[in-house]
């Protein structure tokens, strides 16, 4: 977890390139590969462009699109948010410091819910599933059901992967 100071008055050119290609990604609604690219251009980590879904309306961190890790077969349905940082208002940044950035990973396999939203640090473990409008605080055991707000598990499919 670090702390830095920010500025909101100064954007460079950098960031400028991330949040612009993050609105057109934002809107794009076909093909789905054509949005993973735009994605990985702005730096997130995408194994393969070809083995991903990402829906229109999905928004991944604005600011620090590169601190989010996706892996192949992962499906981002409709209005997902992935956040990765924390940007406190002036008061709060005398009590909390400044931005914290802590990085996201959704490992291969992985099912994130219509209208889910994925906090700074959530590690989401292979095979899970995020059930629709959850809000994942913690990280998500692989093969496993989590839902609700905060997210909390439901159901373990370690036995139907394990079973012949």
């Amino acid at each position: 977890m670090s702390y830095r100071k920010a500025n909101r008055l100064i954007v460079s050119l950098k960031d400028l390139y991330k949040m612009v290609l993050g609105m057109i990604a934002y809107y794009i609604f076909f093909p789905s590969f054509l949005t993973a690219l735009i994605h990985r251009l702005r730096g997130v980590k995408i194994k393969n462009i070809w083995k991903i879904y990402i829906s229109y309306h999905v928004l991944i961190d604005s600011v620090h699109p590169e601190t989010v890790e996706i892996g192949e077969d992962v499906w981002l349905t409709r209005d997902v948010r992935i956040i990765a940082h924390f940007n406190p208002t002036p008061v709060l940044k005398e009590l909390l410091g400044g931005e914290r950035v802590e990085g996201v990973k959704i490992e291969k396999g992985a099912f994130i819910g219509i209208g889910a939203m994925i906090l700074p640090g959530v590690h989401i473990g292979e095979g899970s599933l995020v059930g629709p409008g959850s809000v994942v605080t913690k990280d998500v055991a692989e093969y496993s059901m989590v839902a609700g707000n905060p997210a909390r598990p439901i159901k373990s499919f370690k036995e139907l992967k394990d079973s012949p």
